[in-house]
């Protein structure tokens, strides 16, 4: 393997020749990407639905519009104009209407709208007062189901100030109690909603909002969701998979499991059910598919053979399989996987695709892809044994830059994997120079690096850099052991995956060893503390909404609980609290003497600031160069374009004070 690394970045890190002279990434091409999503093939197969996004600086939002493309011909028609949070096109059954996500009101609640296709204004079905969370027709085109959350039932006493709630599993910056959600119809032409569903139980959590898929059984009888234990993450490894009988007008529970099921699937045809659990209900394992019919038990994980974690699956059109999304090694891939039989990996060249969307009648499927070099377009498979053919050309743009060529790299790691990661060498790039080189490890842990568009790396390859993101163990690119073994062990071993990346990686004659930084967000912040803790030769560090105390993420982040299965038991009990200390970048911050940037949202309930906080504290404490920046903004990202690019331009201005 040592040999063949060389041979392999001869062929592909050549000169670029005159791509030299062409212009390079920089902030402002970004605002001109364009992203595709929720792509649907219509019934007659001759149309595709889908939602293209801008960047509008100025306003600081993505706003999406609902387009139509003809297949055959390439025409595209825009179905809707200025409104917000568009998302979620489905077609009816006849193909007569497309019913779609909108926000409406000064609270920006969504709701969903049907649009006749003949012709005519779109109509808003419904007027939920918390907004509507999914929904899916009926197979006959009448109703169409949906999630919304309920009203406080304490409504009247918060308006009087009585606003006390119980906190239960949830994390310190809910300011009011976890409302459950529960499952609604309505007809598709209007009127009255019906409920179907009450209870403390809810389809849905509130924050973060992690919601139920909803899916009828092809005769219209059942519909089936995921049926969480209440409206709060803590508590969700309870879940299981629920139906509503429509016939008798009560709900069941679909297999006799205790949780950690999710993403229920009716084929399209026949009585069978596809949902995901993780193998053999281990928590730290990949998530497997189940099929199983109602009344016909817990049923088989029919990818088991083909042990890679699933993030999407689709049925064939006649029910015979399903097609499958996960990462193999660095590619982001579809599988068909019969229902028995061994699964069948679809010829995508180089396309990493991003998204599912559905089959059409003929067999036809399509999705969104992206390739290293080019962003987010809308493919196209006439069918499964043909290549994908683009269908839109939204980044054009994108291919006259001067882009970092991208490769894949491989190595032994300690823990007797072959493992790999995606290398990253700027515009221009010759053998003859040494360049600085850029760790920027994934979040997760249960993610991968891939080969698809990726826009951070590219920014900073634009800069002068060669940029290496390791994939490490709990990674979900290579099967269920290499996901299950960073179980009690978050930071040494993944680390010591890194290090055997880096070591291949940093003894290629273009490097220069004295200029290596580390760099990564949320998991990826975490192994960047880790590295800095336990390795000294750094010159950079940018640490991103990095987890540095264990007991932080236990005791105030909304996960609480579902951070127990990686470790013996809770830190709470005095036979594992040392392990959860062990296993926290916090107690190594006394070896730390990297420059460090640390950056943080302070409405982050996933990885909480008080972990930016206390390394930034222990740092400063020590006299190593530390800057800290909050970014005033909930959730675990900025979503919005504006902080976004601050947040890359922080990144990159830190690596730049440092490594040039």
């Amino acid at each position: 393997m040592s040999r063949a690394i060389p041979i392999l970045l001869a062929l592909v890190l050549t000169a670029v020749g005159n791509a030299a002279a062409a212009r390079t990434l920089d902030f402002a091409d970004v605002r001109r990407i364009v992203t595709f999503s929720d792509p649907q093939i219509s019934p007659n197969g001759k149309q595709i639905a889908y939602v293209r996004h801008r960047t509008d600086f100025n306003s600081d939002r993505y706003p999406g519009d609902l387009m139509l493309i003809d297949i055959r011909s390439r025409q595209t028609r825009q179905l809707t104009y200025g409104r917000r949070g568009v998302s979620s096109p489905h077609w009816s059954p006849q193909g007569d209407r497309l019913a779609f996500m909108a926000e409406t009101g000064e609270e920006s609640q969504s709701q969903i709208f049907v649009m006749p296709m003949n012709g005519g204004d779109a109509l808003q079905l419904t007027h939920a007062s918390k907004g509507v969370d999914r929904f899916a027709w009926s197979p006959d085109g009448k109703r169409i189901a949906f999630v919304a959350q309920d009203e406080n039932p304490n409504k009247d006493a918060i308006e009087h100030h009585l606003d006390a709630f119980e906190v239960g599993n949830n994390d310190y910056l809910r300011t009011e109690a976890s409302v459950p959600s529960h499952l609604w119809i309505i007809d598709a032409t209007g009127g009255a909603a019906k409920r179907l569903t009450r209870g403390t139980f809810s389809l849905s959590t509130v924050d973060p909002d992690v919601g139920s898929e909803l899916s009828w059984s092809p005769g219209g009888r059942y519909i089936a969701f995921n049926r969480m234990p209440n409206a709060i993450y803590g508590d969700s490894l309870g879940t299981v998979i629920a139906f509503y009988d429509l016939r008798a007008s009560r709900l069941r529970q679909l297999t006799t499991h205790s949780g950690l099921e999710g993403d229920p699937l009716f084929a399209p045809r026949g009585s069978l059910i596809a949902y995901g659990r993780p193998t053999d209900g281990d928590a730290t394992a990949g998530s497997g598919v189940i099929v199983t019919r109602v009344g016909g038990g817990n049923g088989d994980d029919i990818r088991r053979n083909l042990d890679r974690n699933i993030d999407g699956k689709v049925w064939l059109p006649d029910g015979s399989g399903l097609a499958l999304l996960g990462i193999d090694r660095t590619q982001e891939t579809v599988w068909i996987q019969p229902l028995n039989g061994v699964a069948q990996r679809l010829a995508l060249g180089d396309v990493n695709v991003a998204q599912l969307g559905n089959f059409g009648p003929d067999g036809a499927f399509v999705f969104v892809g992206t390739r290293s070099s080019h962003p987010s377009e809308l493919f196209y498979l006439p069918s499964l044994h043909t290549g994908p053919i683009r269908l839109t050309d939204g980044n054009a743009f994108v291919d006259r830059m001067a882009l970092g060529k991208v490769t894949e790299v491989n190595w032994h790691g300690p823990n007797g994997f072959v493992e790999d990661g995606v290398l990253t060498t700027p515009p221009g790039f010759t053998r003859n120079r040494r360049y600085p080189l850029v760790l920027m490890i994934h979040g997760g842990p249960q993610l991968a690096s891939t080969r698809g568009w990726n826009t951070r790396r590219l920014l900073i390859a634009s800069h002068g850099y060669v940029v290496f993101e390791p994939n490490y163990r709990g990674s979900t690119n290579l099967g269920d052991r290499y996901e299950r073994a960073i179980s009690r062990d978050g930071g040494d071993g993944p680390g010591k995956d890194v290090m055997a990346g880096l070591n291949v990686v940093r003894k290629m004659r273009f490097i220069d060893p004295r200029r290596i930084g580390v760099s990564g967000w949320s998991y990826g912040g975490y192994m960047t503390s880790w590295m800095e803790g336990h390795y000294h030769f750094w010159k950079a560090a940018v640490a991103g909404a990095a987890l540095n105390d264990y007991f932080d993420d236990y005791n105030v982040s909304f996960y609480v609980k579902t951070d127990v299965p990686w470790f013996p038991g809770p830190p709470t009990d005095p036979r594992y609290a040392p392990m959860w200390w062990e296993q926290s970048p916090l107690a190594y911050a006394f070896q730390i003497n990297t420059p460090t940037l640390i950056m943080h949202d302070t409405g982050d309930n996933n990885v909480t600031p008080t972990n930016s906080y206390k390394m930034y504290h222990a740092l400063k404490d020590r006299n190593v160069p530390v800057k800290f920046i909050a970014i005033p903004v909930s959730g675990h990202v900025p979503g919005d374009p504006v902080r976004l690019e601050d947040v890359n331009r922080n990144w990159i201005a830190w690596l730049d004070r440092y490594l040039k």
